[in-house]
């Protein structure tokens, strides 16, 4: 700030300038560092250290240790000192001297120079097991995972030093991993103690001259990175109609004459504060100013402190038209056992606008207050490219915010960082820092970092406080106004005090005229900006930094209309201890009778727990163009079921039920991570108020049904749905990109990048117009598990739409290779990859499901359409995970166009079972374990998944069996039998199915899910169930579930149909004279050909699903509400079954499949990115020769091939195959085209065979290789080669 005084002391009054700035250099410098350390950690080979039970002797400066007999083969050193960061692509020289002897050897040999290891993050761990030397060494094995950095060091002649010289591959530092030193014997020390002797480990960073990093293209591809209007060229350069050039105006200097003590304005009149006022010393107990009466800043630099400051009447520090120079500080003092008395009931250490007082500070107006990087910040550079020209100048305080996953400070220190300007270039979009950066701030075609100007003309302050004690500004009331722009704030806000904030408009209610804008919030105590008890409030274009609590926060619930635009928050921190808990329920938190300090779990606000970036109890609000950086989520919406606080007992507004007004343009990173299932955006939590009056918070999973309130004394479920709209969205670095509990949600048109999820979405949710890239091009952005999941579809009772979305770089056989030193193989990691089947972890996958519940399983509630890849591995597309649960056996999916699943025509996607092979033109896809079926073969009526529910007494339950004695809630491993209750079938098996029956079991648990069209036959293992009752929970109209059940000759049946809301839709069934009869009128009749009870179980057709549908797919409705139940008139045993047992004949199948397969595959896997590389067929021992026959004998003008068994498509460059390549070997050629076949004809030659060792040889699992590459290997060139299709 000092910096900044002097600089705006030599502006003109009346006409804004900027400082003169002195030019950028072309170049960016690399200062030479050099550090030195003996700080070290050691592991050793520790088997024979546990093996023959030996310690160790560590001399008294540390500089040695001696092993006692049988010594180490092998040790590491982890270096623990203060070294500098390595950065990528500069050069580093790594040096430390050594000498390993025994009582017979002053030197003893090595096997080999020593190497120099960096282990990321999380990878020594297995190394930590270690203790810090100079302590003795534990008995476990150091076995980290080494990730690619390997480097020996060389002997400085003569010398027992050794050195290497390192050109950085990667950034790194003490922030995000480890530096080890390896070194290992020639020979196995036995008998004798070993003595290790070591110098400091040096390390430097040789000075650079280097270019400035190349300008990335574009800035987004489906996204709209908004950007806040121009305030106009006047507002920034020009003060006009300033308050304090009017007439009238008393001095302060003869009206009060004092800088100190308790100062009150004389009444009725207008006071002029100057520099000249006061005193350089000058610090008040208390300023107030009367009802009546104006307290006007001058435009001069003005500071002073003061305990408490009272407006009643008006303060006019600048106005919208005339921004003030200044510089102008006020700061606050006090402690918390000054009470409330200071502020006349708004406690102390701040400033107060009571009821009736209008507020007005304008502080000079910078455009924009942050921008977006036009240019990646490495670390050690000194500047920033903008992607805006801003007004900045010298001396300013700027802002970089972190652009990797983890802001939490848990796992690595925070990567935001503060500098200060040394100079601007002349067109404004180039920043230079007096100091350079120590981190990587990211800019690419995915993803900007930001950077935000800090320093105002106008601060208002507290003093750091431990504590969290700071200062606070409030202006309370309906009949005030606050206007408060151009204001920088620090250490603002009290910890758990409510109503102390740094910026807070209190039960002001509607206020059109009132605005909040460019300011900033830094280091606060509590919050940044608080809207209680306000609406229609302008909250724009503010940066908050640093901030302890939720920051931008819409209190109560009842806060509606209010426009939050453009604001930037970054480093958000909760209170006391992070809500975590279990993976749906979270935690819970009690508001404090005695709330404590920053670190205190004892908070007056619970939710404060999970602190956002963008708080919002009541939705009913516009949010546009915000950025939120870090925090526990970035944007947060907790359920409310009632207002709190004040209004708690004033309306009857469901807070939670509120839709929001818009959201659209806003950014949220590196948040998400403070729980497994924290997101970018959180629509979750609920925040009540107790009995006692106290507030009590859950953090976990909590539906809201967003409606508009028919009209008022109406409850909120008659109201209107309204769906919750997410639009142009950007989210990256987070954990989930939404989480979102609720009844509907769309989020359209997003670009999420380096998630380690796309979302977890509940109601009604259609996720459309979309780009999800597991992996940027920013390296650091790699978080240590490396798990990158696509879309997680639910497992019961929601209603998934995935449409016009494209995934990119999901590579599941890369995710990560393992190597030891001494090991150059690469080692594929199933626990950190996964594996499909029993070893299976959801990693790296784009579609995949929940798997362990057997209480919820899926009805069909999934479905996709227009999916896109690039740069993706096939087996990455769908991770299915094979258990004995409910959600296992009943996952699936249509994809509606064969885009997602590369079938190229509607799909069904069943589990692993083949009770989802319905006919002979399903397959199973050995990559995904699942079968894949037409939806809409030929010939025979369109498939679909229904669902229907069967219960027995005492046997199958509803609900998920929740409440029934004997249910089956959880899923085991381990033993699942006491669960099954029979299985269901389907009709026919023979020869083409293996003579299998094509079933699944059913458990206690009600609820199967299966295909139409065909015949569904259950068995109980009891036998023959007197009642039974079939829910057709989810049988499209038009399509049918054919149900046979297998009673005793002789039975006959009473047979009911009734919905359970409503009269009028009770019928009872007759039976039939033929199946035909029941196929035909399935509503009203049924069949018993003395062996087999024969149902179509529908809804009446008034009460038939509807559905719910976007982007041209569609999932029909779920309700349990119409049953159809059966009586036998048998004889029952205590169990409820028959007496006599029924016969176990699955009844023959009555309708051919289709018998035609007329695929056309879309291959779909692109390659427009960069460094993208499509997929080879995974082709079936069936189709293998033909395939590759029909490949190698086309030669083609660049059209897409023929498809391989699984759909994928070969895309093809000029000269190799297409579809017509029979028909064209078989016509005679044309004249005019033997010369152009016979000067391509060795070329053409190599590269069908080339092909076909791909296709053929390669076959499952191989990756293509795009043509060109193949060129290479062949070493062909062409200068005429044109590629047509990307490969």
């Amino acid at each position: 700030m000092a910096a900044l005084l002097v600089v705006i002391a030599a502006l003109a009054v009346g006409q804004f300038s900027t400082p003169a700035s002195p030019a950028i250099p072309s170049k960016i410098e690399i200062d030479a560092v050099s550090k030195c350390s003996m700080d070290y950690r050691v592991a050793t080979s520790a088997g024979e250290w546990v093996a023959a039970g030996r310690n160790m002797t560590v001399a008294a400066d540390s500089t040695s240790f001696t092993t006692d007999a049988w010594g180490f083969s092998y040790i590491y050193l982890r270096l623990t000192g203060e070294y500098p960061d390595f950065v990528r692509d500069r050069r580093y020289r790594v040096s430390f001297s050594m000498n390993v002897s025994d009582s017979k050897n002053a030197t003893r040999d090595l096997a080999g120079a020593p190497q120099l290891l960096r282990y990321k993050k999380g990878q020594e761990a297995y190394y930590e097991r270690a203790y810090v030397w100079p302590v003795n060494f534990t008995a476990e094995t150091p076995d980290a995972i080494y990730d690619g950095v390997n480097l020996e060091f060389t002997t400085v002649a003569g010398s027992n030093q050794y050195e290497v010289e390192w050109l950085s591959p990667v950034n790194f530092g003490s922030a995000n991993g480890s530096l080890w030193v390896y070194v290992q014997l020639a020979e196995k020390p036995e008998t004798d103690p070993v003595t290790y002797r070591f110098s400091e480990v040096c390390i430097a960073k040789q000075p650079e001259s280097i270019d400035p990093p190349p300008p990335i293209p574009r800035y987004s591809e489906l996204t709209d990175l908004l950007v806040p209007p121009h305030p106009g060229d006047a507002v920034l350069t020009k003060q006009t109609d300033c308050p304090w050039d009017g007439a009238g105006f008393l001095s302060w200097e003869n009206e009060v004459g004092k800088s100190s003590g308790s100062v009150t304005l004389p009444a009725g009149k207008k006071i002029l504060l100057s520099k000249a006022s006061l005193d350089a010393d000058a610090r008040f107990d208390k300023i107030e100013v009367p009802a009546t009466s104006t307290l006007v800043f001058a435009d001069e630099e003005i500071s002073f402190s003061v305990k408490a400051f009272v407006v009643a009447g008006e303060l006019l520090i600048g106005s919208p038209t005339c921004r003030v120079e200044g510089p102008i500080r006020i700061t606050f003092f006090g402690s918390k056992s000054d009470g409330d008395a200071p502020l006349n009931g708004y406690g102390t250490k701040g400033f107060a606008g009571l009821n009736g007082s209008k507020v007005d500070i304008f502080g000079r107006r910078f455009y924009p207050t942050w921008s977006r990087l036009a240019r990646i910040v490495r670390a050690d550079d000194d500047r920033a490219y903008l992607q805006e020209a801003v007004n900045w100048y010298p001396g300013q305080e700027i802002l970089l915010t972190t652009t990797i996953h983890d802001d939490t400070d848990i796992g690595q220190p925070n990567q935001n960082e503060v500098r200060i300007i040394q100079a601007v270039s002349a067109d404004g979009k180039v920043v230079q820092f007096t100091e350079p950066v120590r981190y990587t701030h990211y800019a690419g075609t995915e993803y900007q970092g930001e950077v935000a100007l800090l320093s105002r003309h106008v601060m208002l302050e507290g003093e750091p406080d431990a504590d969290g004690f700071g200062g606070h500004l409030l202006v309370a009331g309906s009949s005030s106004r606050a206007r408060i722009a151009g204001v920088a704030t620090r250490y603002m806000g009290q910890t758990n005090v409510m109503a102390r904030y740094p910026m807070h408009t209190h039960l002001m209610e509607n206020q059109p005229d009132s605005l909040l804008s460019d300011n900033t919030m830094r280091d606060t105590y509590f919050r940044c900006v608080v809207i209680h008890g306000t609406h229609g409030l302008l909250n724009t274009e503010n940066v908050a930094f640093n901030a302890t609590g939720n920051c931008f926060y819409v209190e109560d619930g009842v806060e509606e209309n209010n426009t939050i635009s453009y604001n930037l928050a970054s480093y958000v921190k909760p209170i006391g201890t992070p809500a975590a808990g279990g993976s749906q329920d979270g935690d819970k938190f009690t508001q404090a009778a005695n709330p404590g300090g920053i670190t205190s779990d004892d908070t007056v606000q619970p939710a404060d727990h999970s602190a956002a970036g963008f708080y919002f109890s009541n939705a009913n609000n516009r949010i546009i163009g915000n950025v939120a950086s870090g925090g526990w989520s970035g944007f947060g919406f907790p359920g409310l079921p009632k207002p709190i606080g004040v209004y708690a007992s004033k309306t009857d507004l469901e807070p939670q039920s509120r839709p929001l007004l818009e959201f659209r343009g806003n950014v949220a990173h590196s948040s998400g991570w403070y729980w497994g299932s924290g997101g970018c955006i959180y629509i979750g939590g609920q925040l009540t108020t107790q009995s006692d009056g106290t507030l009590f918070y859950n953090s976990g999973r909590f539906s809201r049904n967003t409606r508009v309130e028919k009209e008022p004394g109406y409850q909120n479920w008659e109201g209107t749905p309204v769906i919750q709209v997410f639009e142009n969205t950007l989210l990256y670095g987070c954990n989930k990109g939404v989480l979102h509990w609720g009844d509907r949600v769309e989020i359209v048109t997003a670009e999420m990048h380096d998630i380690a999820r796309a979302g977890t979405l509940f109601g009604e949710v259609w996720l459309t117009d979309a780009i999800i890239n597991g992996a940027s091009g920013n390296v650091d952005a790699e978080f240590a598990s490396k798990h990158h999941d696509g879309f997680q579809f639910y497992d019961i009772s929601v209603k998934s739409l995935v449409t016009d979305v494209e995934f990119r770089n999901y590579q599941r056989g890369k995710c990560r290779g393992t190597t030891i030193p001494g090991n150059t193989d690469w080692v594929y990691d199933d626990e950190r990859c996964g594996v499909n089947g029993t070893t299976f972890t959801i990693n790296n996958i784009i579609f995949s499901g929940l798997y362990h519940s057997d209480e919820f399983k899926p009805q069909h509630i999934s479905a996709v359409k227009n999916i896109r890849y690039t740069n993706v591995d096939e087996d990455s597309i769908v991770g299915f995970k094979i258990t004995a649960s409910g959600a296992s056996r009943m996952f699936n999916f249509i994809d509606f166009d064969g885009s997602a699943t590369l079938e190229g025509r509607p799909t069904i996607v069943g589990s692993n079972l083949n009770w989802w092979q319905v006919c002979d033109d399903c397959r199973f896809s050995d990559d995904w374990q699942v079968w894949l079926c037409p939806k809409a073969p030929p010939g025979i009526p369109e498939r679909e998944v229904a669902h229907i529910k069967v219960l027995t007494p005492d046997i199958t339950y509803p609900n998920g069996g929740i409440g029934d004695p004997g249910a089956c809630r959880d899923y085991t491993d381990t033993d699942w039998t006491p669960c099954n209750v029979g299985y269901v079938a389907l009709w026919g098996h023979g020869p083409q199915y293996g003579d299998e029956k094509r079933s699944t079991i059913i458990t206690a648990n009600a609820g199967i899910t299966g295909i139409t069209g065909t015949g569904w036959w259950l068995w109980l293992d009891g036998g023959a169930p007197k009642k039974m009752q079939v829910k057709p929970s989810q049988v499209p109209e038009g399509s049918m579930v054919r149900l046979a059940v297998n009673y005793p000759s002789g039975t006959k049946f009473t047979v009911k149909g009734s919905y359970a809301h409503w009269d009028g839709y009770d019928i009872t069934m007759t039976l039939a004279a033929s199946l035909d009869d029941v196929w035909a009128n399935p509503r009203e009749q049924y069949f018993f050909d003395g062996t087999t009870l024969y149902l179509a179980p529908t809804m009446p057709v008034a009460l038939t699903n509807g559905r719910y549908e976007r982007g041209g797919a569609w999932i029909y409705d779920v309700t349990d509400a119409f049953t159809v139940e059966v009586v036998a008139d048998c004889a029952a045993d205590s169990k409820g079954f028959c007496t006599a047992k029924p016969q176990d004949i699955i009844p023959d199948w009555k309708e051919a499949c289709p018998t035609t397969q007329s695929r056309s595959p879309q291959g779909s896997l692109s390659t427009t990115v960069p460094g993208a590389s499509t997929l080879s067929p995974d082709l079936s021992p069936e189709e293998d020769d033909q395939e590759a026959r029909n490949a190698c004998r086309g030669l083609g003008d660049g059209a897409t091939c023929g498809s391989s068994s699984n759909g994928v498509a070969k895309q093809c460059v000029a000269g190799l195959c297409s579809s017509a390549a029979e028909e064209r070997d078989a016509a005679p050629p044309d004249d005019d085209s033997l010369p152009f076949v016979w000067a391509w004809l060795p070329l053409l030659v190599v590269a069908a065979v080339a092909a076909c060792v791909v296709w053929v040889c390669g076959r499952r699992k191989q990756k293509a290789v795009a043509f060109s590459q193949l060129v290479d290997q062949l070493e062909l060139t062409s200068s005429s080669w044109e590629h047509k299709t990307p490969l």
